[in-house]
């Protein structure tokens, strides 16, 4: 009976949690302060992103509510349940708190290529849900060199092969806070699930002729698929990983 009333409890967190984020996320990328998307532009001014520069004043939505809300309601209402049925309530909040913030930066990844620095900070601070979940306490910090070090292969490697950058200042930075969340192993699963899904999309396309190849891309949407994938199914598998 107390195993029921706690699935119910958790049950219901989740549904909460699921109203909250799948609108909070909407409202939230939609009053960020406009400065939090400037970047430097090859003279050190400070610029906005074209597509913002098109708004103006930027007091024009960013984001419909339709289908948004719905969709992220939807998203954050099953895997809440997904959890709640598998994971401790703690486990539960703190994944769907990650989701959230990894999907505020998938979106402006995805609009405009500007992952405000503020919410890389909020993704590393999201990392305190989860340290009671680590065997050891320094593997968040391992995790985090781990990251970085996965970020800069990726750099090196696109300086070799295409003589350009393919991995930006926020991808480094998510890379290095979510090393924090996920550890050591965890991190590499993230690392490796997200530049499969990178590759496997832009074959797709080139073969479709709807780019070209070693085109850059926006990075979080891919890492916010590779981040669900292992906080809902694979947390436990980064465990049993020992390097």
């Amino acid at each position: 009976m107390e195993n029921m009333i706690y699935l119910g409890i958790k049950i219901a967190v989740a549904a909460v949690l699921a109203v909250l984020f799948g609108n909070g996320c909407v409202v939230v990328f939609n009053r960020m302060p406009i400065r939090w998307f400037e970047d430097l532009d090859e003279q050190g001014n400070r610029v906005l992103p074209p597509a913002l520069q098109a708004q103006g004043d930027g007091s024009r939505q960013r984001l419909t509510s339709t289908p948004w809300k719905y969709l992220f309601v939807a998203f954050f209402g099953a895997a809440g349940v997904f959890l709640a049925l598998r994971e401790p309530v703690q486990y539960e909040v703190a994944a769907l708190c990650i989701l959230a913030v990894v999907l505020l930066m998938a979106v402006a990844d995805a609009k405009y290529r500007i992952v405000p620095d503020q919410l890389s900070i909020l993704l590393a601070v999201s990392a305190v849900g989860l340290v009671g979940f680590h065997e050891d306490w320094w593997e968040p910090v391992a995790g985090a060199g781990v990251g970085i070090l996965l970020a800069l292969s990726v750099w090196g490697l696109g300086r070799i092969l295409y003589r350009r950058d393919v991995i930006g200042g926020a991808d480094l930075k998510f890379y290095a806070a979510m090393g924090l969340i996920a550890g050591r192993a965890g991190i590499l699963i993230v690392f490796v699930l997200t530049q499969l899904l990178m590759g496997a999309h832009g074959l797709w396309l080139v073969l479709r002729r709807e780019a070209k190849a070693g085109e850059g891309r926006a990075m979080l949407p891919y890492a916010f698929a590779a981040v669900t994938v292992f906080l809902l199914f694979l947390w436990d598998a980064g465990k049993r990983m020992v390097f």
